[in-house]
């Protein structure tokens, strides 16, 4: 998959689940770039995609003001499952 591609399924996956509810507010599409540059790069990378790494990877975006990994615990499980799979499809 090339990098391209592999972004854009990243940005895909986040915007699916949109969850700070931005874009369904009206953000502009590239509101979550600076996460899903961080997720592709540990999709590339060699470290375990877990739902704390991810909620790592959110909350440092978001300053720690972030309720998401909290709220919505299975989202984020389904996401790093997702990172994991498009890992393993690259």
């Amino acid at each position: 998959m090339t990098d391209d591609r592999l972004t854009a399924a990243v940005r895909a996956l986040i915007d699916r689940y949109d969850p700070e509810g931005l874009l369904g507010m009206g953000a502009p599409d590239d509101e979550y770039d600076p996460e899903v540059r961080d997720l592709t790069a540990l999709v590339r990378g060699g470290e375990e995609i877990t739902a704390d790494v991810v909620g790592s990877v959110w909350n440092r975006w978001f300053n720690g003001v972030s309720d998401w990994c909290t709220r919505r615990p299975e989202q984020v499980r389904e996401v790093a499952a997702a990172l994991e799979d498009l890992r393993d499809r690259r």
